[in-house]
């Protein structure tokens, strides 16, 4: 657990946090009730959390523009945001667009300190749009610090706009949550691998789908399950067509909306985690909580190089990076490891102690520390 820090402040600091939503089960939400609900934690902090579509929070407002809003929609919720804004000490922003932007256009004039959590894709892309570009690139810079979730990301920003108040920290998994070991017998006794993400092109089923048709010729019984919203209806389609072409329709299965309990059993019961995102554009992996949660359980991971993922595996420590798109490299590192036991344990240990090392409440007292130094 982390030290208590202290602070001198004769009343609670309080914070407005701008991001999409709470809901745990989706990748963004998880991430944002992750850091808030610890910050909240702390009898040091009040906060007041202003989202796009609410959960059951009691200090949630939904007045923030949805992701599919034009700059007029994000000029509007400026006011709505600025009179929360004024009565905190400090903003953080859980990423850099829109939220930074709106956030340091709500603030001006107060003399607030913002704070800008450096994502991925919408920290990066927007740098090279017309008129984004000249927005987000003004907020990161009244901002006191940005906090990068990984240095693919630190690096990505620094490209576009020159900055010295850059810095990383990586994010952080529900260590206790995940390291239970659940009693749930496997439900096929043959390999297993295990996918959880989001069905879109980014995160590189295209790619990891023909690799593990690779390895199902020498595991001829192996399941792949693949974990994620399915929205992305024209995605879905294409995948269930690779599916089709290479004969694997018994070995692949599909699951949208999980429970948390299966989706930790789904975790224990793996032989290997594989996700192996792939940069489009300026979109990215930012990070990869996914393979902190897999450490956690102790299994071995694949991800792929230039990309956040290689701030979350240690190659060759926690488990094996390959080159994006590469099919042929990748199947050769889900063989690797499936037909090596001993290889998969050491790799499944050092992610379980790596995970350990990287609790949330590790992270959470780092942006703590940042939120003291501001003030």
């Amino acid at each position: 657990m982390p030290k208590e820090l202290n602070i001198t402040k004769s009343k609670p600091i309080q914070v407005c946090f701008l991001t999409s939503n709470l809901d745990i089960k989706s990748g963004w939400g998880r991430y944002s009730f992750e850091i808030i609900s610890r910050i909240e934690k702390n009898d040091n902090f009040e906060s007041v959390v202003l989202v796009e579509s609410a959960s059951s929070a009691n200090n949630e407002f939904a007045i923030l523009p949805d992701s599919a809003a034009g700059l007029i929609d994000y000029c509007r919720s400026v006011f709505a945001v600025r009179k929360f804004v004024r009565s905190c000490d400090i903003v953080h922003c859980l990423d850099g667009w829109p939220y930074g932007v709106i956030a340091a256009l709500a603030s001006f004039g107060l003399g607030k300190k913002i704070i800008i959590n450096a994502v991925g894709t919408f920290s990066v892309s927007p740098l090279y749009q017309p008129i984004k570009k000249i927005l987000l690139a003004w907020a990161y810079k009244k901002a006191d610090r940005i906090l990068c979730i990984s240095r693919f990301t630190l690096n990505e920003i620094a490209k576009k706009v020159k900055l010295n108040n850059l810095s990383v920290i990586n994010l952080g998994v529900d260590f206790d949550k995940f390291s239970v070991i659940t009693s749930a017998p496997k439900e096929v006794q043959s390999k297993m691998i295990l996918s959880v993400g989001a069905l879109k092109s980014r995160k590189g089923f295209q790619v990891s789908i023909p690799a593990v048709t690779e390895a199902i010729k020498k595991y001829p019984d192996l399941r792949y399950y693949i974990v994620g919203s399915q929205s992305d209806k024209k995605y879905f389609n294409l995948l269930q067509e690779l599916i089709d072409h290479f004969e694997i329709k018994e070995n692949v299965l599909f699951f949208d909306d999980l429970s948390d309990e299966k989706l930790l059993e789904l975790y224990h019961q793996t032989d290997l985690f594989l996700l192996t995102p792939v940069n489009i554009g300026h979109n990215f992996e930012g990070f990869g909580l996914v393979y902190l949660e897999a450490g956690a359980c102790g299994k071995p991971v694949i991800g792929t190089l230039d990309c956040g993922a290689e701030d979350a595996i240690i190659d060759g420590i926690t488990g094996l990076l390959v080159p994006q798109n590469d099919i042929s490299l990748t199947a050769k590192a889900i063989l690797k490891i499936l037909s090596d036991n001993e290889l998969s344990k050491e790799l499944g240990n050092n992610g379980r102690k790596r995970a350990r090392n990287m609790d949330w409440n590790e992270a959470v007292n780092k942006y703590i520390e940042v939120y003291q130094s501001s003030l």
